[in-house]
């Protein structure tokens, strides 16, 4: 799309924001043009959270240009101006649950909207027919739907006369068919003059929906790519300058591959009241990717390997011998372990060293660890790239989320269990972050330890080389049934 014409909401001309003196971007370089769609990577989260800040009016530029709709500005004014144009849709919804939709939408909207109500109510009626949407304006918003509440939050920054929406990570929350529905809606605000800036994971919906990508790369503007003409390759090289090739691509772990080997993890017809006749089976080093399409199947899942259910019929079998754990204490010790979404933010303890954290598990399993000397030699190859003078006296809080990731899977890989479960693992927007992840996936591999990716993301499944099951409503399923859901009409 050609905005040579187009009418400029905010342009910003070399730069500078600072955060406590100092500087997170150094050359930021931006137009955002009405009516426009626009996509930003990122090579950090910090780069993404202050950019953030910076859209909702909490930071400011120390140098540079800004021009807010055509005129120079101060960054104060230019402040003001964001934080009342610029709203967010993010995984966590700003509404309010014990009103109705109509009071969520209307709510904050200011003298003048209240006069007009019956004007704006009747908007919002019409754009819910528009759409189809099966919702009752005096509904609760604590019945509606994830996609549903994507769309009030829409409504009510259309109410607002917002100008810029900032979709933040729309893949984490929503699936590929929810998101068509929401990018359809979108495209019929836009016609009404609203703006668009979608931060994403960049193999995700960024080609499809966007007019333009704007890689953030070390502070700068990398590069602005045009979303009809640049290729996944040029948008990685980008972002990272190396090649696209997968880090996990290879099977580390070395076995005969004549050697007859035995299942480490297998269902056989597995059932529970939600599961159907579940079978499954991975071998030692492995990988095995579920792509779950509604969150129930997958809770089920999880809850029988965390021992907190048990099969109705059918058999779990560890090694060959049946599952028997009753908590996840049980399946730790038994050889089940879990990475949670996330994991720097929820498995890890903060007000204890580096040291203490790669130890805890280990220690249940080998008392005394600290005493034998090819554990402490282990602990300290692997310590080596996180440039940490000492990891027993270092707290996590004063690491970078990317030495905290490499933490949170070093845990398992000195435990070494049999299986590691990898909950939701590419779900972070930061693009190092996710090459972190499957870097470490690798390892965990060459160790010789299966691994089981569940993810609700399409996307995320080629991230990792290893055999896919689809489970919908508690059913496994085909490929072509999992088109069908994703792309029907």
């Amino acid at each position: 799309m050609n905005f040579s014409m187009k009418e400029e909401y905010i342009t910003i001309e070399n730069g500078r924001i600072e955060e406590n003196g100092i500087p997170v971007f150094t050359d930021l370089n931006l137009r955002i043009y009405k009516k426009q769609m626009i996509g930003f990577i990122f090579d950090s989260i910090m780069e993404r959270r202050f950019l953030q800040e910076f859209m909702k009016g909490n930071l400011f530029l120390s140098e540079g240009k800004i021009y807010i709709e055509d005129n120079r500005s101060d960054p104060l004014e230019a402040g003001k101006y964001l934080k009342n144009s610029v709203t967010f849709i993010e995984k966590e919804s700003k509404l309010i649950e014990n009103l109705s939709i109509e009071e969520n939408v209307f709510l904050f909207t200011g003298r003048e909207m209240l006069i007009q109500r019956r004007k704006y109510l009747s908007d919002l009626k019409r754009l819910i027919q528009i759409f189809r949407l099966k919702l009752e304006t005096q509904k609760k918003v604590r019945d509606v739907t994830v996609k549903e509440r994507v769309m009030i939050e829409l409504l009510k920054a259309y109410a607002e006369q917002k100008k810029i929406i900032v979709l933040s990570y729309m893949t984490g929350f929503l699936k590929k068919n929810e998101l068509s529905d929401i990018f359809e809606f979108i495209k019929q605000m836009q016609k009404q003059g609203m703006t668009f800036i979608l931060v994403e994971q960049f193999e995700n919906i960024l080609f499809d929906w966007t007019d333009e990508v704007v890689v953030v790369r070390q502070g700068r503007t990398a590069a602005v790519f045009d979303s009809a003409t640049v290729n996944r390759e040029q948008l990685y090289s980008s972002l990272l300058n190396q090649n696209t090739k997968s880090m996990a691509g290879a099977d580390c772990f070395d076995m005969e591959e004549d050697e007859e080997r035995e299942p480490v993890l297998k269902f056989e017809n597995v059932c529970t009241d939600i599961l159907q006749d579940i079978n499954l089976e991975i071998e030692v080093g492995e990988v095995l990717k579920i792509y779950y399409m509604d969150d129930e199947s997958i809770l089920n899942f999880i809850a029988l390997l965390k021992g907190e259910k048990k099969p109705v019929s059918g058999k779990i079998a560890l090694n060959g011998l049946e599952y028997s754990a009753n908590h996840i204490i049980e399946a730790v010790n038994m050889g089940i372990c879990f990475i949670e979404e996330s994991p720097y933010d929820n498995m890890l303890f903060y007000n204890m060293s580096v040291r203490d954290n790669l130890a805890m598990a280990l220690s249940r399993k080998v008392p005394f660890f600290w005493f034998k000397n090819r554990f402490v030699k282990s602990v300290g190859q692997l310590t080596e790239s996180f440039n940490v003078e000492d990891i027993a006296r270092v707290r996590l809080r004063r690491l970078e989320p990317s030495t905290l990731q490499k933490i949170a899977y070093y845990k398992w890989y000195l435990y070494a269990p049999k299986v590691v479960i990898c909950i939701k693992p590419f779900t972070e927007t930061d693009i190092h972050l996710q090459e972190i992840t499957v870097e470490m996936i690798s390892k965990l591999k060459s160790r010789g330890i299966s691994i089981i990716i569940l993810t609700p993301n399409y996307s995320e499944l080629y991230r990792v080389d290893g055999d896919i099951i689809y489970l919908k409503n508690g059913k496994m399923i085909d490929e072509n049934e999992v088109y069908q859901t994703l792309y029907k009409k």
